[in-house]
């Protein structure tokens, strides 16, 4: 018996990890971005082949990593196909018979993402229903509109009215400070890049009022964490759960009791923090709304300081005879930094300056957010915002650490045979949520650096998630073409339903076998990357959770919505009466152009160069001091391979002081 049970794991393994060798994002490739193929077997070549005509549009070397990936334990071969730019329907094919499942390229693969991870959090919602028009299959009637009794551990007995707000993940539990980091990721997300996230066609009811759907949608959740606060002294409850997770079941067939439990400071700080975030995103669209968020977030921090330890004594734990979502934290430092740096930022008060700045150094910018340690988002939060009376010196020093930070996850990726930007250690219970939260990190110091190294490797997280991973499958459900089909989510087990709940990221690969189902497939030789099951009673790895989706919502947003078209951005200029760039002409064009700019002033330092689209320079046109008047050069590229190229030109007056003088823009060649 013992050697049938080895084979049939020796099987499945070899199943899971060879079923698909090319691995590829399913969902597809942006024209214009970095495009990588992955190979778990060695071949020489690969080739793209549009699935129409069966024609092969592009060749390409296989390239070994040179390294055994600890994390699959293989070693890992790669193809780079990124100056293949032609929208289509393709795979890949390798030499040795290697096949990929079909992608798309184009100029926008990923809005679908967006849209139905954002979605995700639609389906999650608690005591309403989800109706037809908006849920299609998945619709079903309101839910726990008994939320929720007091458990004995308040002190208090009775009813208090707790209805609304996401399930928390596939059981039906509300949790604040699960909620926090959740609902601080969408809001940091639409507050950096407010144009991606900026959609009002998701079909939520709330969809066509002018507001942005995920502004929509977070309020849903807002509305529910403002019944969790105490309005006698700002302290906020932790969690509304029953004594025991619900079987699989419908959500409004669960008519177990539920419970209220009681305060907590670490749900405390999170519901200031995202209060105050709300106080300030959402002025523009609900003033009264705003004021009684900011208000909220006030009162909390009122509490904060009458309890400067954390309450309860040790963190919050479940009482005896609960056995739901515990969230254990004993450490509510970060949460107060991260409630006072968002209140400083929203309202500007030293009192809540005077805190951050005091206690921000106890916490390095050198480690990834999570629901137990939202340091970093108060930091990098700090960093990027607006507020005129911020530190500099502090920005200057958080910025370095962001960057060093950046730096050090690039070289983890760099050992990865994915460029997945995780250590073999980094795969345990959520381990998705890893890669995705590193990815916005990435996002973050891109945007502040323009190291296209930091752009790509978070391009290379997102891949991850969709495809290019040891199982060689997506994680999210309903987005590729293998993804999930049995998540640990009640709803998708019992709605009757053959699809899941579209939109949703499971937990991914946990080497700590936490589960019974993963315990009977695998063993601890088992590589970290592969431990992973698409059972419904596997909790530890493919469960969702709404802390999950978060990140994956803010990385599909940026990569679906964004206008920098590589490491080079194609800046505005700031001072449009100062210089002029035109675009080039011909565009596109072969073998040659011309470009025209314009400079107002003499004695002005000029560079105009060209730049491949990884961010390379590949040409000097114009360096040296130049006088006012339109210039033109010519750029003759007979040397260069078809593709995107992007020209940028910077000038630097008389007194060395360059401004904002760079504007770049963006050129194709096509031979």
């Amino acid at each position: 018996m013992k050697i049938l049970f080895t084979l049939f794991v020796t099987i499945f393994l070899s199943f899971s990890l060879f079923a698909q060798d090319a691995r590829i994002n399913q969902v597809g490739y942006q024209a214009d971005q970095q495009k990588l193929t992955y190979f778990i077997q060695s071949a020489d070549s690969f080739y793209v082949v549009d699935n129409t005509t069966n024609q092969i549009k592009f060749r390409g070397k296989i390239e070994d990593s040179g390294f055994k990936d600890e994390a699959v334990g293989i070693d890992i071969s790669y193809g780079d196909f990124s100056s293949f730019t032609e929208p289509g329907a393709y795979e890949i094919k390798s030499n040795d018979g290697q096949i990929s499942y079909p992608f798309k390229i184009s100029a926008n693969p990923f809005m679908d993402v967006y849209k139905k991870t954002l979605k995700g959090f639609y389906f999650q919602r608690c005591g309403t229903a989800l109706l037809a028009a908006n849920a299609g299959p998945y619709a079903h009637p309101a839910c726990h509109l008994n939320d929720a009794s007091f458990e004995a551990s308040t002190g208090l007995t009775g009813f208090r009215e707790e209805t609304g707000g996401w399930h928390d993940a596939g059981d039906f539990g509300k949790y604040v400070v699960n909620a926090g980091i959740t609902v601080g990721t969408l809001l940091m997300g639409y507050e950096m890049f407010p144009d991606n996230f900026k959609l009002d066609d998701l079909n939520i009811p709330e969809s066509g009022n002018s507001i942005p759907d995920l502004l929509d949608e977070v309020k849903y959740e807002l509305d529910w964490l403002l019944k969790m606060q105490d309005s006698t002294d700002g302290g906020v409850y932790f969690k509304v759960t029953p004594k025991n997770f619900s079987g699989f079941i419908m959500p409004n067939n669960d008519n177990s009791t539920r419970y209220i439990y009681q305060k907590s400071s670490t749900a405390t700080g999170d519901f200031a923090a995202v209060m105050a975030m709300a106080g300030r995103i959402y002025s523009a669209f609900d003033t009264a709304f705003a004021s009684k968020c900011l208000d909220a977030a006030k009162l909390a921090w009122i509490y904060l300081q009458a309890n400067p330890n954390i309450v309860p004594v040790g963190g919050f734990h479940n009482p005896s005879g609960t056995n739901t979502g515990e969230y254990g934290d004993g450490n509510d430092s970060d949460e107060r930094l991260w409630a006072a740096s968002e209140l400083f930022i929203t309202t500007g008060d030293s009192i809540f300056g005077s805190y951050f700045s005091s206690h921000y150094q106890s916490f390095n910018l050198n480690s990834t957010m999570g629901w137990a340690y939202v340091a970093p988002l108060a930091q990098l939060d700090y960093l990027v915002s607006n507020q005129p009376k911020a530190d500099s010196t502090i920005k200057s020093k958080l910025k370095t650490g962001l960057i060093n930070y950046c730096t050090s996850l690039y070289n983890v990726s760099k050992k990865s045979g994915f460029n997945v930007s995780m250590s073999t250690g980094d795969y345990y219970w959520g381990s998705n949520s890893v890669a995705l939260n590193r990815a916005v990190i990435f996002i973050i110091g891109y945007q502040l650096s323009d190291d296209i190294n930091f752009y790509n490797t978070a391009l290379d997280q997102f891949n991850y998630i969709l495809g290019c991973n040891g199982k060689g499958m997506s994680y999210v459900t309903g987005i590729g073409s293998d993804y999930p089909m049995h998540p640990h989510h009640r709803p998708s087990a019992s709605d009757g339903v053959v699809e899941p709940v579209p939109g949703l990221v499971v937990g991914g690969p946990d080497k700590g076998l936490d589960d019974a189902v993963l315990q009977s497939i695998y063993t601890a030789s088992t590589p970290p990357a592969l431990c992973y099951a698409d059972d419904q009673g596997s909790y530890a790895s493919n469960e969702i959770a709404i802390n999950w989706n978060a990140p994956l919502v803010f990385v599909a947003g940026y990569f679906s919505g964004r206008k920098e078209l590589t490491g080079i951005k194609e800046k505005v200029n700031t001072q449009p009466n100062t210089i002029f760039l035109e675009q080039n002409y011909p565009n596109p064009f072969n073998p040659s152009t011309t470009i025209k700019y314009q400079i107002p002033n003499n004695n002005t330092f000029v560079e105009l160069k060209v730049f491949n689209i990884l961010g390379k320079e590949i040409k000097t046109l114009v360096n040296g001091v130049q006088g006012s008047g339109l210039h033109e050069v010519k750029f003759d590229a007979s040397n260069l391979s078809s593709g995107i190229y992007f020209y940028s030109l910077k000038t630097t007056n008389g007194t060395g002081s360059e401004g904002n003088n760079i504007i770049t823009k963006k050129m194709v060649l096509i031979k």
